[in-house]
């Protein structure tokens, strides 16, 4: 049997190109022949190669040289070499399957997540609002520094001020929210309505689809008032798109108003709208009293600083006419509307989490084209013997990773369709416009680059790392050889490092999130939500004060008599979710201090609610069926605002002036347990609590106790309050159990997602350190047996290669601690409970990736030792 020189069928195939038949049979046959008859056994092995190689290359006839020289100048050369290598590359991959697919699937994984996160930070964060000239749309908020409230509604003759005086609006609105009744269909319903001045719709340059907007004067006292425009939804729910609603009459409140328009489709301004109704100048609310959204479309030309100088001055004038007048004011782009600080930090956060998935895929398919390259030396030192200069071939390298890249981002794109529909299936509810997400030419061009940038940097590390300069010892060693092997180690090794240091950062920012989760689930909420409801009643205008007290002292009277029902009360605001009313309350002998002034929040409550909500009353007593708001002034107030205003003392009988108005000193006649009313995120609320009777707040928020599941008791308390009044649905019906789990679900979804990118990091790292150590084994099995034949025990070299392994852990891990301690703290507004450099977090994922990467290392060890040493002494 004839035997051909190493390599001989590569450089056949390789020339093949170049070659005519006789000359590739040439050199497979008698080139070949006369190599291992007369040429090996006088030169010995490395001389005997050269001389063939040089043989070969002098076998390529000039003629076909020319003729193939003309015939690639009549084509652009850098067109037909990035053909030749996108056809190469493809042919290379497609020979490898396993390769190719490990390393599609780790791309898909890290591009796939960047671009699902990506479409959620660009859709709240990064798209305009859907208005005209958006970036002209400011909104407007009073700030009061002395107190600390940088961001506070309007009041009513604040605005009305503002919108006389200032020159540097084109226009100026503000809206308020108002829950309405309709009535005049077969049963009652409430609907979100909202108040708004003649000219909001002229900021932001919407026109109804159908009819008119509100025209000016219609927001003014004595105009005609009673109009009203239908949201889209509203409007294809109840009358099915028919046009002619304009011109009908619609009962809200008890009130016919006459509709005059409907608007377009979607919502004209976030959150959801049935019907707007104008907002009347002229209301009898004091400047204390801030419950208006407040925006202007500025005029063309104009500055927001020059704006804010304007405005500033404004507010300075206004302030001195109210001791609790507007001391500053602040403007925020559109663009911040529906997206708070927080969540925006949140939204950054994952999006510098994926960020760190897709380096570590990086550098995972960076250390697989490492080992590709080095199995390929042979066939690089072929493509230099032929004159392939060290660019061209790192071209070639840097050609097949972008063609991984594109491949892996398709692969990505569906897994983030995937992505988004499980992020809207799982919306923790503080996500506004998450229904609008999905891939659109943002997102692609996202995606492209992200591909583009990833073939580059995962084929660029291996390009340079390509051994080039010693061709004789490529060509005799082949794809087993040396060349280059230590130099290529230390990247390996760097990049072990690299994922491991990037994956501790996300593991530490998941175990932060889920440390302070844990504190979250273990905070007193102060009240029992176990088997407990709140649900709303909106009283109409025609309801005066006795009225409103007659119906409440009705209603829950019938509720207590429902036989599930333990007890039933009623608050002006519902407990999480209800929102904020502040006042400023003093002792009585300091009332004209200050700085002696504590700002807390006030509730509105029936006799019954303390014992419905399960807060325990810790001294004095409760209200009564007779107590009456103002008649005389009487307070309950929860234990840490007594602590505050009589440290050590008792506060029953103590005097304190409400909204520190010496007309409004109330007598404390109770102390009940404090409550986290905003969730358990937030302290123990400071509250007041006076007699909801003889006031006039609605809607009315109830909150019922039943022996068994609550929503059991629905369909009666609608029976009954039909019973009562006919026109007055119940709405916005909530367990209270559900309302505490969504008052953290912004928690949890934070956490679930950083938690998956970062088990993920984690499972790429691990396959990073195991493939490394197992490529680096294999390439030393034959080293491994000889020392062992020669007397190492197993024991010595299983932890020589635990050691080698683990060292570029170990130092990825202490690199890993030094980065988290740096970037945690742009987590710490996300965090409850625990600092951003929590120790007990940082030790355990230390200690939980120092295992994992034993685990990767002992694995290929045990392999490695069972070597043969007698097959390992024959190979050598």
């Amino acid at each position: 049997m004839r035997t051909r020189p190493r390599g001989s069928g590569l450089a056949a195939v390789m020339l093949g190109v170049f070659l005519a038949p006789r000359q590739r049979d040439y050199i497979l046959g008698d080139l070949a022949e006369e190599f291992q008859r007369h040429v090996l056994p006088k030169r010995g092995a490395v001389r005997a190669h050269l001389w063939y190689w040089q043989q070969v290359f002098r076998s390529i006839p000039s003629s076909a040289s020319r003729k193939q020289g003309r015939r690639t100048r009549k084509k652009d050369p850098y067109i037909m070499t990035l053909i030749q290598d996108l056809r190469f590359a493809a042919r290379s991959l497609i020979k490898t399957p396993g390769f190719t697919a490990i390393a599609v699937l780790t791309l898909a994984l890290g591009i796939g997540a960047n671009t699902t996160i990506f479409s959620v930070v660009q859709t709240v964060l990064l798209r305009p609002l859907p208005y005209d000239e958006a970036d002209r749309i400011v909104q407007i908020l009073e700030t009061h520094p002395d107190r600390g409230w940088n961001s506070m509604s309007f009041s009513h003759p604040n605005f009305w001020d503002l919108w006389d005086q200032n020159e540097m609006f084109e226009t100026m609105a503000a809206m308020a929210g108002a829950a309405v009744n309709l009535t005049g269909f077969e049963y009652p319903e409430q609907l979100a309505g909202r108040r708004v001045s003649a000219e909001f719709f002229q900021v932001l340059r919407v026109e109804p689809v159908i009819g008119r907007g509100f025209a000016t004067g219609e927001d003014q006292p004595g105009g005609e008032n009673r109009v009203a425009l239908l949201g889209n939804g509203f409007w294809m729910r109840r009358y099915g798109g028919d046009s002619s609603v304009v011109g009908q009459t619609i009962t809200l409140n008890d009130i016919p108003l006459t509709v005059i328009g409907v608007l377009p489709e979607g919502n004209p301004f976030p959150g959801q709208t049935d019907v707007y109704v104008p907002l009347v100048r002229g209301s009898n609310t004091g400047r204390s009293d801030h419950r208006l959204f407040v925006m202007g479309r500025l005029n063309p030309g104009v500055t927001v600083d020059a704006a804010f100088a304007d405005l500033s001055a404004i507010t300075d004038g206004i302030g001195l006419q109210d001791s609790d007048g507007v001391l500053g004011v602040r403007m925020r782009p559109s663009r911040e509307w529906i997206a708070g600080s927080q969540l925006r930090v949140a939204l950054w956060v994952l999006m510098g989490a994926v960020g760190f998935l897709l380096l570590i895929a990086c550098v995972n398919l960076t250390n697989l084209l490492l080992a590709r390259a080095t199995g390929r030396q042979r066939e690089t030192a072929v493509c230099a013997a032929l004159g392939a200069t060290r660019g061209r071939l790192t071209n070639r390298i840097l050609t097949e990773s972008v063609v991984l890249g594109l491949v892996g981002a398709a692969a990505g794109v569906g897994l983030s369709v995937l992505g988004i529909r499980l992020v809207q299936a799982f919306n923790p509810g503080g996500i506004p416009r998450l229904a609008e997400v999905g891939i659109n030419h943002w997102v692609l061009g996202f995606t492209l680059v992200a591909a583009l940038a990833t073939g580059v940097v995962t084929g660029l590390v291996p390009g340079l790392q390509m051994p080039y300069g010693n061709l004789l010892t490529m060509l005799r060693d082949g794809d087993r050889g040396v060349t280059g092997n230590r130099r290529q180690h230390r990247t390996r090794s760097a990049l072990v490092a690299a994922e491991a240091a990037l994956s501790l950062m996300l593991l530490v920012g998941a175990g932060l999130l889920i440390r302070s989760f844990n504190e979250l689930q273990q905070v007193d909420t102060g009240f029992d939500s176990n088997n407990r409801m709140s649900f709303q009643v909106s009283l109409p205008g025609s309801y005066g004060n006795e009225q409103r007290t007659e119906f409440l002292s009705r209603f829950l009277g019938r509720i207590s008599e429902i036989p599930q029902v333990h007890a039933a009360g009623a608050v002006n605001m519902r407990p999480i979710v209800g929102g904020s009313s502040g006042m400023g309350i003093a002792t009585a002998e300091r009332m004209d201090d200050e700085s002696a002034v504590t700002w807390v929040d006030w509730r509105m409550v029936t006799p019954d609610y303390f014992r419905t909500m399960g807060l325990p009353l810790i001294r004095g007593r409760n209200f009564t069926e007779q107590d009456r708001i103002g008649q005389p002034w009487q307070a309950v107030i929860s234990q840490q605002l007594a602590d505050l205003l009589w440290p050590g003392e008792d506060p029953l009988g103590r005097r304190a002036a409400l909204w520190t108005d010496p007309g409004r000193i109330a007598e404390i006649i109770g102390v009940v347990g404090g409550m986290r009313e905003r969730g358990p995120q937030a302290d123990p609320t400071l509250v007041v609590y006076i007699p909801y009777y003889g006031a006039g707040w609605t809607p009315v928020t109830f909150m019922v106790h039943t022996a068994g599941d609550p929503a059991a008791v629905v369909p009666t308390l609608r029976t009954v309050l039909g019973e009562i009044d006919p026109n007055l649905p119940i709405s916005n019906i909530a367990l209270m159990d559900d309302l505490v789990t969504n008052s953290v679900a912004g928690n949890r979804f934070n956490m679930l997602l950083l938690g998956i990118f970062a088990g993920v990091a984690m499972l790429l790292a691990l396959a990073g350190i195991y493939g490394v150590l197992a490529y680096s084994v294999t390439r030393r099995t034959n080293e491994i047996g000889v020392r062992v034949a020669l007397g190492a025990s197993h024991g010595n070299v299983l932890r020589q290669i635990v050691i080698q392994g683990m060292r570029p852990v170990i130092i990825g891990i202490v690199v890993g601690v030094a980065g988290a301690v740096g970037l945690s703290r742009f987590m710490s507004t996300l965090l409850f409970g625990i600092a951003p450099t929590d120790p007990v977090t940082f030790a355990g994922v230390a200690v939980l990736l120092a295992t994992a990467g034993l685990g990767a290392c002992y694995l290929p060890a045990r392999k490695a030792l069972r070597v043969d040493p007698v097959e390992a002494l024959r190979e050598e």
